[in-house]
């Protein structure tokens, strides 16, 4: 098994606590280690206080169980309580005889379960049908009766929360069972027992006859997002103690099994960077799931989700619905005018964020970001994935080892001849912020600062241009522009000093009548060596009282006739996130880091403006 699901209770379980008590028991349940609860009830109270219950435990209300003759009575105002309450799933736990097929309501009730479906969708909420054993009665021709609700019903109108309980009481292998209804069963009931004389024995996970290692790893394989333990009585525990016993098997089965923490992610922004680097990351990655896709064009989000998000992910146009949603991580792939707003906005309510560069549109935007960070305590980080590729990795080795001495110059390169990104909002100084600077200049200067380890400045000159903009047959790369979109400059330049005395030039062009092509690329002089990346990582010193030069061999192969395989900077940039947030391990691009890359770009524009110098303090 390479990866776990998250965990969540069915609150039938500890039925009897919960009614006397049903914050307390919600509260104790959190602190077992339970992720989310299954509904069985109310309990005598509203759904505002279910909810702000479950919600204080921290844990979320996954679903319901709610009987189709609730459902059929008055569904509108069932089904806003559970909405209120954030649940995702309204389950049918079992239909009474008179509902069964070949009874005499079947017609009429297989006519229902679309009504109640439809309700359920206009709620945000997906209808399942949970089974016992008894669906496991033969019909005439021989097929099982859950085959026939589910051969009746569609999946999209209808999925199933298997429980593998009664499906193995019933005759069927669970997990074959589960195969059987692949990409159907988003929850999944974990239940255990010991057949006896007069029927069953139900137990704690792990005390009876049920493989689970098979059963847990197949249900994962054919799509399930949550686990529920239940167990209907305890004959030789107590509800608590045999819930934790469970919990704990699951647990421990998961260590066993080396699975592997899923992370749940919402995407807000579904345009190009999003489907080229971010989106194949991480499904590369394997380990984040998406389960919430944002955009304001809402077929874009859609088409997102289809490609890359779960079963039962959902679409949003306003970004302040998706970071309601139950996710570990945002992340925010929009212009850069909203950057800063998502960013919060997804932090204040919990979530850790990666942040596509550059890091805000303004400094001041760009310092609340990580005030917000260091306040709630999230992690944040900023999509600057040139840092990962193997002659940044190999440079940065070598600064760190001191091999250049004092690096006193640097250039930061990010020159492109004809190659102005015509799509999207890039020429659109009110949403981006600027043109090449902010967009690729932000790169270049980033990876030099890194280098350097140098995050003081003193002073910042800039100049801007956009002499090439109201040009027609460009020769551009993404063909011709449009003059009268075209509002940011088309190339930047600016003298940075440091207060350590150390001067940084960045160059950067969308336009630029140079063959000096250079992107994401940085030049290093120090008092012991130099280096550039202009023709593959180049190390320069006087060694043995002679001028050399070092290349070294930064291929994945070195063996004849064997390549290797190199990894995309972009995987390795999402992993270090997923590591982040699950395993608390370092960061490599640091807020603080990205807010001094955006605080040197505001003044490069600024000293434009103005046509002064900007100094620090």
């Amino acid at each position: 098994m390479s990866k776990t699901l998250p965990i969540a209770v069915q609150v039938y379980s500890v039925r009897e606590e919960a009614e006397r008590d049903f914050a307390g028991t919600m509260k104790k349940l959190g602190e077992m280690g339970y992720d989310g609860v299954e509904l069985a009830g109310l309990y005598g109270k509203s759904a505002e206080e279910i909810r702000d219950s479950i919600k204080a435990a921290g844990l979320t209300a996954i679903s319901a169980h709610v009987s189709y003759d609730e459902l059929a009575g008055d569904l509108e105002k069932t089904l806003q309580d559970y909405e209120t309450i954030g649940c995702r799933y309204i389950v049918i736990p079992w239909l009474g005889e008179d509902r069964r097929f070949g009874a005499a309501l079947y017609e009429e009730t297989i006519k229902g379960i679309p009504v109640i479906s439809e309700g359920c969708k206009k709620h945000g909420m997906t209808l399942l049908y949970h089974n016992h054993d008894f669906e496991f009665a033969k019909t005439p021709d021989g097929t099982y009766a859950l085959d026939q609700l589910y051969a009746e019903v569609p999946a999209d109108v209808l999925g199933a929360e298997p429980d593998t309980c009664w499906i193995k009481v019933g005759g069927p292998d669970p997990s074959e069972w589960l195969k059987k209804y692949s990409g159907r069963c988003p929850l999944v009931h974990v239940k255990d027992f010991r057949r006896k004389a007069d029927g069953v024995d139900l137990l704690a996970l792990g005390e009876g006859e049920q493989d689970f290692p098979t059963l847990v790893k197949t249900a994962k394989e054919c799509g399930a997002q949550w686990l529920v333990i239940e167990q209907d009585d305890h004959p030789y525990g107590t509800p608590m103690g045999d819930m934790k016993k469970s919990l704990n098997y699951l647990k421990e089965l998961g260590k066993e099994s080396d699975m592997t923490k899923i992370i749940k992610a919402g995407v807000v922004g579904c345009g190009g960077i999003a489907n080229g680097k971010h989106l194949p990351a991480i499904k590369r990655n394997g380990k984040i799931e998406l389960v919430a896709f944002c955009d304001l064009i809402k077929e874009r989000a859609e088409k997102a989700k289809e490609e890359y998000g779960t079963p039962d992910a959902r679409v949003y146009t306003d970004y302040k619905d998706l970071v309601k949603e139950d996710v570990d991580v945002v992340y925010v792939l929009t212009p850069n005018n909203a950057h800063a707003p998502v960013s919060i906005a997804a932090m204040k309510a919990g979530k850790h964020v990666m942040c596509e560069k550059p890091m805000a549109k303004t400094y001041a935007e760009a310092k609340e970001m990580v005030e917000t960070a260091k306040e709630t305590g999230k992690i944040l980080t900023i999509g600057y994935q040139n840092r990962y590729r193997a002659d940044s990795q190999y440079l940065k080795s070598v600064c760190e080892a001191d091999e250049l001495g004092d690096i006193y110059y640097a250039k930061a390169h990010a020159i492109r001849r004809r190659a102005v990104p015509t799509w999207g909002v890039f020429l659109d100084e009110e949403k981006q912020g600027g043109g090449p600077l902010i967009d690729i200049g932000t790169h270049a200067l980033d990876l030099t600062l890194w280098m350097m380890n140098n995050y003081e400045p003193a002073s910042v000159t800039g100049s801007t241009y956009r002499k090439l903009a109201d040009q027609t047959q460009t020769g551009n790369a993404w063909g011709d522009w449009d003059p009268e979109k075209f509002t940011v400059e088309d190339s930047a330049f600016g003298f940075i000093k440091m207060k350590n005395g150390a001067t940084i030039v960045l160059e950067a062009s969308w336009a630029l009548n140079s063959l000096e092509v250079d992107e994401a690329k940085t030049s290093l002089c120090g008092t012991k060596a130099g280096a550039d990346m202009k023709d593959g990582l180049r190390i320069n010193r006087v060694h043995h009282g002679r001028q050399c030069v070092e290349k070294p061999n930064l291929g994945a192969g070195g063996v004849a006739f064997y390549d290797g395989e190199e990894e995309r900077p972009q995987d390795i940039e999402a992993e270090i996130f997923y590591n982040a947030v699950t395993k608390g391990t370092p960061l490599t691009v640091k807020p603080e880091q990205a807010l001094v890359v955006t605080q040197l770009l505001e003044a490069i524009y600024e000293s434009a403006k103005t046509g002064k110098t900007i100094y620090f303090d």
